[in-house]
């Protein structure tokens, strides 16, 4: 110090003054740098990047700060579903641990990506970035690299931190951390195999959560982009039903009906902190993606469902993909119409320990509009994750009254039986259709391999729910809503072939398939002779 001060004094007084300046700014920098995420991420950059310019974002800072909450344990789960190169890697797996260890160097991080080599490159980068000139010039007194333990994939610092790469599936036996992030578990291009989903979902139920040196105290953040319905994002989503998970989600184009809302932050004043945009359609990161490089990345991901998961964050195109949700009709009406016939259809599960897999009904009644052309109403829906004693008792039960939604015994008079119980004929399936034949019901069997797989038997019925035969009724008294078992069917179509669950779409084409087949139902354009001796059963909700 007194040789600074020495030095300061030979100095002339212009020198003087630009060295105090430049030091004090420094200072200043530094300061900024250990108390704010986004301006380390902001002074960092050239050390990350090099040339290529800085391209701010509000998105960046929102990320940032709830990151800067998982350090004060203020969010111990956090769940961040963003469009790609939107510096979602550069944020949570480069600079994130450079910055937390410049004040809690002792934290562990455990990344994992769907490859190893995804997972070495963030790790070489995060390194990097820690050796640099600049951050070892402010910060490389607080701690040092481990010379024994700094590969490519693995480095530890002289106060017991580090950060560890593996991958999606491999073994971490001896592995752990205090802040666990999968960045990317899912890969894009295996969106499609059911196989490596439940394999990566697997992994996340069964491996990730034990690899939490602490439960009580360890942060874990995943980041990805919407891929699938049963990605680890859905799995988090369908299973956290006491809202353990902090949701960030930020759509590429802004929609209002799925505003993100998180928690109270700094930035929000004491409120919870809530997607700025307001603007329906409004660009997430408009001076790095604007409407032509939009236009450009939607040319290149090809499809519906890319656009749909990976840009908006969620699996299926909001209007549906196949299916459309505007092909449904809605009934709004508190009756349903006079039915000339019901049928029941049912898809079942394997067995009840399948995670992705529900048994499902579906219950639907015929009826001609004013034109005398068949139409279809549904008229109750179950689904349940059930044994096999419980799924052949709710069967029954469902044809004595079909009303019946599982949580109370409905004691019918007969007329809330339907004319038909069809049933997919596979493994569960085949006993129940002989367990309820013995038991005196109708059941008929279906064979799904007569009509090809589940995307060519969805193809065949299209063109009906297409032309406005399928009704679902919305819920009374104003009818400004749909009734749930419609919005629990429409999703699980408009998600198809990306739901978790293909069932209830199972039931709707072998309901479909059958009565057209059988002539209760064809197209308005099918030059078909009705047969108006058809009973009449008039049977209410």
């Amino acid at each position: 110090m007194n040789n600074i001060i020495e030095q300061l004094k030979q100095m002339d007084p212009i020198k003087r003054s630009n060295f105090i300046y430049q030091a004090a700014n420094k200072l200043v920098s530094l300061k900024d740098c250990e108390g704010s995420f986004y301006e380390f991420v902001k002074q960092a950059w050239p050390w990350i990047e090099g040339d290529k310019p800085f391209s701010d974002g509000w998105h960046i800072g929102a990320i940032c700060e709830h990151l800067e909450a998982c350090n004060r344990r203020q969010i111990k789960n956090l769940l961040i579903n963003i469009p790609p190169r939107c510096m979602k890697s550069t944020l949570v797996s480069i600079t994130w641990p450079a910055f937390t260890w410049i004040n809690n160097p002792q934290e562990q991080f455990l990344y994992s990506s769907f490859s190893m080599s995804l997972s070495l490159k963030h790790s070489v980068d995060c390194r990097r970035l820690i050796l640099s000139p600049w951050y070892q010039e402010r910060w490389g007194n607080r701690y040092q690299l481990f010379d024994d333990q700094n590969t490519k994939g693995s480095f530890e610092n002289t106060k017991m931190g580090a950060r560890i790469a593996t991958s999606t599936g491999a073994t971490v036996t001896g592995k752990g951390g205090s802040i666990l992030v999968c960045d990317d578990p899912n890969n894009a291009k295996d969106g499609e195999s059911d196989t490596i989903r439940e394999n990566t979902l697997g992994w996340w139920r069964q491996v990730w959560p034990s690899r939490r040196n602490d439960i009580k105290t360890a942060i874990r953040v995943v980041v990805q982009q919407r891929l699938h319905e049963a990605d680890v994002s859905g799995y988090i989503m369908a299973n956290d039903s006491d809202e353990e998970w902090v949701k960030l989600i930020l759509p590429m184009e802004y929609e209002e009906n799925r505003k993100s809302k998180t928690i109270s932050l700094p930035s929000s004043n004491g409120h919870v902190w809530q997607d700025p945009r307001t603007t329906q359609g409004e660009l997430l990161w408009s001076n790095h993606v604007d409407e032509k490089a939009l236009n450009d990345l939607k040319k290149s991901l090809k499809t519906e469902y890319n656009i749909a998961g990976q840009l908006q964050q969620r699996p299926a195109p909001e209007s549906g993909g196949i299916l459309k949700k505007s092909w449904f009709k809605i009934w709004k009406e508190l009756n349903p119409p006079e039915l000339v016939y019901t049928i029941q259809s049912w898809d079942t599960a394997l067995e009840a320990r399948d995670r992705n897999a529900y048994s499902a009904c579906t219950t639907w009644g015929v009826f001609y509009d004013e034109n005398k052309n068949p139409n279809v109403i549904l008229l109750n829906l179950w689904r349940g994750r059930v044994e096999y004693p419980d799924l052949r008792s709710m069967a029954q039960r469902l044809y004595f009254d079909y009303r019946d939604d599982g949580s109370r015994l409905v004691h019918g008079d007969g007329r809330f039986r339907p004319d038909m119980v069809l049933v997919e004929a596979k493994v569960s399936g085949i006993s129940l259709i002989q367990d309820l034949i013995r038991a005196g019901i109708p059941a008929i069997r279906f064979d799904p391999n007569k009509h090809g797989d589940k995307m060519k038997r969805v193809r065949l019925i299209t063109h009906l729910l297409e032309a406005g035969c399928v009704w679902v009724p919305a819920q009374p008294p104003d009818f400004s809503q749909l009734r749930n078992i419609s919005e629990v069917l429409i999703e699980n179509c408009i998600l198809f072939p990306n739901a978790e669950s293909r069932d209830l779409v199972d039931t709707l084409t072998q309901m479909l398939l059958r009565l057209n087949l059988s002539g209760w139902i064809h197209h308005p354009n099918d030059d078909v002779q009705s047969d108006t001796s058809m009973r009449v059963n008039k049977i209410l909700y």
